[in-house]
């Protein structure tokens, strides 16, 4: 079922806005023509070119890269702030590989821009916060409605600003 089923990008926008976490689960896209998304497709396609790239995770999303035989998996963000978002993104993937039978110790999400390497080790402390995340984006896109508009710094660059604050 829709609500029981969320996406990597949901996790992700889980910790990043709760209401675009709800628009994007309900067909609300408009990042395609953002000028931000688009930047960030650039740096994908033209990062790390020498690896098996864009590994589908049944219908809950992308691996970047993997280096399946060494246990990790990789992805790249354009932004220049790690954030919980993208932490937990690569948890959520951590999970799903691991009850699919494919056996990740760990993901690396790499910064460019920034030149910097996080690595996110899959644990139990890692499966449970994945769960709760799960839980708390079903909760979410579940509502009638979508949450109240918040203000974050960062709206001025997302590409649902026209939506939440015209």
């Amino acid at each position: 079922d829709n609500v029981r089923h969320v996406t990597g990008t949901e996790i992700a926008y889980l910790y990043v806005c709760q209401r675009k976490l709800w628009l994007f689960h309900h067909g609300i896209k408009p990042e395609n023509e953002n000028v931000n998304v688009q930047i960030g497709k650039h740096i994908h396609e033209t990062t790390f070119t020498r690896e098996e790239k864009d590994i589908p995770l049944g219908d809950v999303g992308v691996i970047d890269w993997a280096s399946f035989k060494n246990g990790y998996i990789h992805e790249t963000k354009k932004g220049k702030t790690p954030g919980k978002g993208d932490d937990a993104q690569v948890r959520y993937y951590l999970w799903w590989l691991n009850e699919n039978g494919i056996q990740i110790s760990e993901a690396r999400i790499h910064y460019p821009k920034i030149k910097q390497t996080k690595t996110i080790s899959w644990d139990d402390e890692a499966k449970s916060r994945t769960l709760k995340d799960m839980e708390d984006c079903r909760k979410i896109i579940s509502a009638e409605a979508p949450p109240p508009v918040h203000e974050y710094p960062y709206c001025k660059s997302c590409a649902y600003m026209e939506i939440c604050f015209s």
